[in-house]
């Protein structure tokens, strides 16, 4: 088994040479999946069957996506170079002994690769419902393992020295256990301050939320989008919408960051990298969760301003924002997540 998994990988990972292509210039974006749990009782909100998803890997297959490891997407859009256009990347946060029972048999089957974060204290204390680094080491030839913190708790308000421990401690298991030492880190429940966003920055990590969108070259690498795949946001239609989305050509936002005081509909002013056409703006659409449309104020052709209608309930809320692209059936996309304190 472990010489055939040996094959898969090369043949894998050997692609990226191919995608230099001067023919292929400009493809430079891909869609990164999130999953948590595989099981027909887990979670609603954290689960998929694994029945789905081996509709999704099938679909994928059938349909001339390619499923590329996260790390080899990283590294080329930060080169600038190129991607395949049906880009797709696999990831699963937390390490459920469901990815090894569930997931990776059907990752074997249609020679998928895919990456994890676990936490690393839940492996170490031998959690039941948590793999154990041998089986990690087990499937490192599909799998590649990432940093999803120590303890897996909101790192909203941590001090310096609690959010410095939950990532490098983190960071030395995984050296010692796997030899893994790249500096991927996702945020736990998707959440980050100005203090924790700023220490993965100054640690060099690249970070991953838990916010919908697809990526490209000029995304926010300390705080990348992965649409997550459960409940009724996983079903076939949601699942091949998602994966032709395209990231919207956002320059920044204002503000950066996630935390809001409470009772309140924030204001987003999101500035586009381009103008957008007449067409583009009136077709650009955003969404608040529980809530109506939101109210839109463009500023000019490269500056919206989005706000609710409502205050935001206690804990996490999303601004979603589409707009449709020249080509059929594929959207831009893009999410806004706000954390607002229990009042």
């Amino acid at each position: 088994m472990r010489r055939v998994l040996t094959l898969i990988r090369l043949l894998c990972f050997c692609l990226p040479l191919v995608w230099s292509s001067p023919s292929l210039a400009g493809l430079n974006h891909c869609v990164v999946l999130l999953y948590h749990q595989f099981s027909d009782t887990g979670p609603k909100s954290t689960s998929i069957s694994p029945l789905l998803f081996e509709e999704h890997l099938k679909y994928l297959e059938t349909n001339d996506f390619q499923v590329i490891p996260l790390k080899t997407v990283i590294e080329r859009l930060k080169m600038q170079l190129s991607l395949p256009d049906k880009c797709v990347s696999l990831t699963a946060d937390d390490g459920y002994l469901s990815f090894y029972e569930r997931a990776y048999p059907l990752l074997v089957k249609y020679k998928t690769p895919m990456s994890v974060f676990v936490s690393t204290e839940a492996i170490d204390k031998q959690y039941s419902s948590i793999m154990s680094w041998g089986q990690l080491r087990e499937m490192t030839e599909l799998v590649d393992v990432y940093n999803h913190s120590v303890n897996h708790q909101h790192l909203i308000d941590k001090t310096d020295e609690e959010l410095l421990n939950e990532i490098t401690s983190a960071q030395l298991r995984l050296k010692s256990e796997l030899s893994q030492d790249n500096k991927f880190f996702a945020y736990p429940y998707g959440e980050f301050d100005e203090k924790a966003y700023h220490l993965i920055e100054e640690l060099g990590y690249t970070g991953f939320g838990q916010h919908s969108g697809a990526i490209g070259s000029k995304s926010d690498f300390i705080n990348l989008p992965r649409f997550p795949m459960a409940s009724s946001y996983a079903e076939m239609d949601s699942f091949v919408m998602k994966i032709n989305t395209l990231p919207m050509p956002v320059k920044n936002e204002e503000p950066k960051f996630m935390a809001i005081s409470g009772n309140s509909n924030p204001v987003l002013r999101i500035n586009f990298s381009r103008s957008l056409t007449s067409n583009e703006r009136y077709q650009f659409a955003c969404y608040v969760s529980g809530q109506e449309m939101p109210d839109l104020t463009w500023l000019n052709s490269e500056s919206v301003i989005v706000q609710a209608k409502e205050p935001l309930p206690q804990g996490r809320s999303r601004y979603n924002c589409t707009m449709p692209s020249k080509e059929k059936g594929q959207y831009y996309w893009y999410s806004k997540v706000w954390l607002s304190p229990a009042n």
